[in-house]
C-alpha cells in the first residue's frame, strides 16, 4: 500500500509537468502565431528596414533663366546631415553625440528627432554641413549608424539679388503647407517655392524624386546596393527678363527705396521689374538664420516686400493721363482748349493750389500736361465728376490687378461714390473729385499698373496684359491677346504731344531727354503724409517721385514706370532713374541735353 501511494505520488508529479509543458507549448504556439501571422507584417517590415534601408534623391529644380539664356536660378550639390532612427533609437544620446560633434544645440536636434514620423524617416539635423562635419560624421559611421551624409542639390542664385522679387525664394515645406491639397505628397523637409516664381511654378520646377535601396549589415553599415532609380530634374521656366537691363535698373535705384518696371508696350513682356531694397534668395536655400530672418522682418524697408506689384501708391500727376483721355473722350475739351492757371483754383468753395505758385498763365492741354500744370486738370476733373472719373481709370485697367504671372498683386484702388458707402460707410463729397483729378485723395495704383497706362498710350490704344514667363518646360505659355480700349486716333495724339513736350519742351520730365531718342513720359510727385506734417518734416520725409514713359515716341519699344521712395520732386528723383534704364535699353552713352530745346 505504501509502494503504491508513492507511486501515485509521483504519477501526479509527472501529470503537472506534463500539463505545465502542454501549456508552455500553447503559449509558445500563441506567441508564434502573433508574430507570424497576427503581426507578420509588422515584423517584416522591421526586419527588411535592419536589412534594408531607402535613400531618397532629391531632384534638382527646374533652372530659371532670362530670355537671352542667362542663369538666375540652378541647383548646386551640397551636403546636409540626416538622422535615420529606429523605433527603438534613443533621441537623447543621438542628440547628445551630435550636438557635441556638429557643434548645434542639443535641444535644437531634439525638437527635430521628437517630431511624429514613420520609422527609419531620415531628418534632416544640419542642411549646410561643411567638409569638416562630412569628415566629422564619416569617421564615426560605426559609432553612430543612424547618422550619414546626403549630397543634395541646393538652389543657387547667381544674380544673387538681381531679379530677386521676381524670381522668389526656396525653403522647407512649411506645416501650413503640408494640410493644402498642393502639397499632399510632399514630405516634411521638402524644399519648396515660397514667393515669386518659384511658388507660382513650383509645380513644374519640381522634378521627381529617385531612391537607392541599399543593404545594410546588423551594425547599420551599407555593404551593397539593392536598387537605384535616379531623379528626374524638374522643368526649366525661361522669362521674358533681359538680366542686362535688369542689372541696369537696379544699379540705376543704387541705396534708394523704390520700383520700376519696364515692358514691351505691343506685347506685355516685361523686360526689367525691380524692387529696391531686395533680399539675397541664397540664404533662404538651405535654411535661413533665425538673426537674419528676424533683421529682414524688423527692416523699415521692408526688402522681402514686392514693390512693383504689391506697393499701392497715390499715382500723382500720371493720373492726368487719364483725366485728360476722358475730358478728350467725353468732348469737354480739345487739345486746343486753354485754361487760366494764376496759381490755384476755387473750386466748391475751397482753394487748391497749383504745383507753381506764380501760376502757368494761359495754358492748352499740351503745356497742362508738360508743365503737370494742376489747375488745369482740376477744372477738368470737376466737369467730368467722380464717376466718369472712376470709368475711365479702370478703362486703363486701373482698380483691378492686371493678371501679371507673378504671386500676391494688388488692385490698387479707384474710388466713387458707391466704394465710399460701402467702406467708409459716408458720401461722396464734390470737393473730394477736385483731390483725384490729380492723382491724390484715395487713389492708388501700382508701379506695373502706372507702366501699362503708358503703354496703352504708347501702342495705339490696346491694353496688354503684362507677363513675364515666356517658356515652362520648351513649351510656350500663352496670355490674353491686347484689347483695343476704342480710344479715338486724336485723342491718344493729343496726350502724346503732352507727354513729348513734359520731356522734350523744357517740361518737368526733362531729366529724361536722350539726345538722339525721342522719349515721351510725365512726371509726378504724391504726397505720403498730410502738408502740416511734410512742412514740419521736409528733411525726413519726402514725397513719393514717379516717372512714367515711353519710347521712342513713333514707334515704342519699351514703356516704363519709375517710383522712389521719399524722392520728392518726380522731375529731380525718378526721370533720372528712367534716363540710366533708357539708356542702357537703347545702348546711348550718357550725354548732358538739359540746355537742349526740341519741337515736335
Amino acid at each position: 500500500m505504501k509502494i503504491y501511494e508513492d507511486l501515485r505520488s509521483t504519477q501526479q508529479r509527472l501529470d503537472g509537468l506534463q500539463n505545465g509543458l502542454l501549456v508552455l507549448v500553447a503559449l509558445l504556439l500563441l506567441q508564434f502565431w502573433f508574430l507570424q501571422g497576427v503581426n507578420s507584417r509588422k515584423y517584416r517590415e522591421l526586419a527588411e528596414n535592419n536589412r534594408i534601408r531607402t535613400l531618397s534623391i532629391a531632384a534638382p529644380r527646374g533652372t530659371l533663366t532670362d530670355r537671352n539664356g542667362h542663369i538666375l536660378a540652378e541647383n548646386k550639390p551640397a551636403f546636409k546631415i540626416v538622422v535615420t532612427m529606429g523605433p527603438s533609437g534613443s533621441v537623447e544620446g543621438i542628440s547628445r553625440s551630435l550636438a557635441s560633434l556638429l557643434k548645434i544645440d542639443e535641444a535644437e536636434i531634439r525638437q527635430k528627432l521628437g517630431k511624429p514620423r514613420a520609422a527609419y524617416q531620415p531628418v534632416t539635423i544640419k542642411p549646410k554641413a561643411t567638409f569638416e562635419d562630412v569628415a566629422a560624421v564619416e569617421s564615426r559611421r560605426l559609432e553612430m549608424p543612424e547618422v550619414s551624409v546626403e549630397v543634395v542639390p541646393v538652389r543657387s542664385y547667381p544674380q544673387a539679388r538681381s531679379a530677386a522679387h521676381v524670381v522668389g525664394r526656396v525653403g522647407e515645406v512649411t506645416d501650413r503647407q503640408l494640410k493644402q491639397p498642393a502639397f499632399a505628397d510632399f514630405e516634411p523637409g521638402r524644399v519648396v517655392g515660397q514667393s515669386g516664381l518659384e511658388a507660382l511654378y513650383n509645380e513644374d520646377l519640381t522634378g521627381t524624386d529617385g531612391l537607392r535601396r541599399v543593404v545594410v549589415n546588423s551594425r547599420g553599415v551599407e555593404v551593397s546596393l539593392s536598387e537605384d532609380q535616379p531623379a528626374r530634374a524638374g522643368g526649366a521656366v525661361e522669362l521674358t527678363l533681359a538680366a542686362d537691363l535688369q542689372a541696369a535698373m537696379e544699379e540705376a535705384f543704387k541705396d534708394r527705396a523704390g520700383s520700376a518696371v519696364a515692358l514691351d508696350p505691343l506685347t506685355g513682356e516685361i523686360l526689367g521689374l525691380v524692387s529696391s531694397p531686395a533680399f539675397d534668395p541664397n540664404n533662404f536655400s538651405s535654411g535661413i538664420e533665425r538673426t537674419l530672418w528676424e533683421s529682414l522682418m524688423r527692416d523699415p524697408e521692408t526688402p522681402l516686400f514686392n514693390r512693383a506689384v504689391q506697393g499701392q501708391y497715390a499715382p500723382g500727376s500720371l493720373f492726368k493721363v487719364v483725366v485728360a483721355a476722358a475730358g478728350l473722350e467725353e468732348g469737354l475739351i480739345t487739345p486746343e482748349t486753354t485754361v487760366f492757371c494764376p496759381g490755384y483754383a476755387s473750386i466748391y468753395g475751397h482753394v487748391f493750389k497749383c504745383n507753381r505758385p506764380a501760376g502757368h498763365g494761359l495754358v492748352s492741354l499740351g503745356r497742362a500736361l508738360g508743365e503737370s500744370c494742376n489747375v488745369f486738370f482740376y477744372q477738368l476733373g470737376a466737369r467730368l465728376e467722380i464717376q466718369r472719373l472712376a470709368a475711365y481709370a479702370r478703362r486703363f485697367g486701373l482698380g483691378g490687378v492686371t493678371g501679371v504671372d507673378l504671386p500676391n498683386e494688388a488692385p490698387g484702388l479707384i474710388p466713387d461714390p458707391a466704394w465710399k458707402e460701402r467702406a467708409l460707410k459716408a458720401p461722396w463729397y464734390p470737393g473730394e473729385t477736385v483731390s483725384v483729378s490729380i492723382g491724390q485723395g484715395q487713389v492708388l495704383a501700382t508701379p506695373l499698373q502706372m507702366a501699362r497706362m503708358m503703354a496703352v498710350i504708347a501702342n495705339g490704344g490696346r491694353l496688354v496684359q503684362p507677363h513675364i514667363v515666356r517658356l515652362v518646360s520648351g513649351r510656350p505659355v500663352t496670355y490674353e491677346s491686347p484689347r483695343a480700349l476704342g480710344f479715338k486716333p486724336s485723342t491718344l495724339a493729343a496726350i502724346r504731344r503732352g507727354l513729348f513736350m513734359a520731356v522734350n519742351s523744357g517740361g518737368s520730365a526733362q531729366r529724361a531727354q536722350i539726345s538722339d531718342l525721342v522719349v515721351a513720359g510725365k512726371t509726378g510727385s504724391a504726397q505720403v503724409v498730410s502738408s502740416a506734417k511734410l512742412k514740419k518734416d521736409i528733411d525726413t520725409i519726402q514725397p513719393r517721385a514717379w516717372f512714367a514713359g515711353f519710347a521712342p515716341l513713333d514707334n515704342p519699344r519699351i514703356a516704363l514706370a519709375v517710383l522712389v521712395d521719399h524722392g520728392g520732386s518726380g522731375g529731380m528723383a525718378a526721370a533720372p532713374v528712367a534716363l540710366s534704364i533708357l539708356e542702357k535699353f537703347f545702348g546711348r552713352e550718357h550725354v548732358d541735353v538739359l540746355a537742349k530745346k526740341v519741337t515736335p
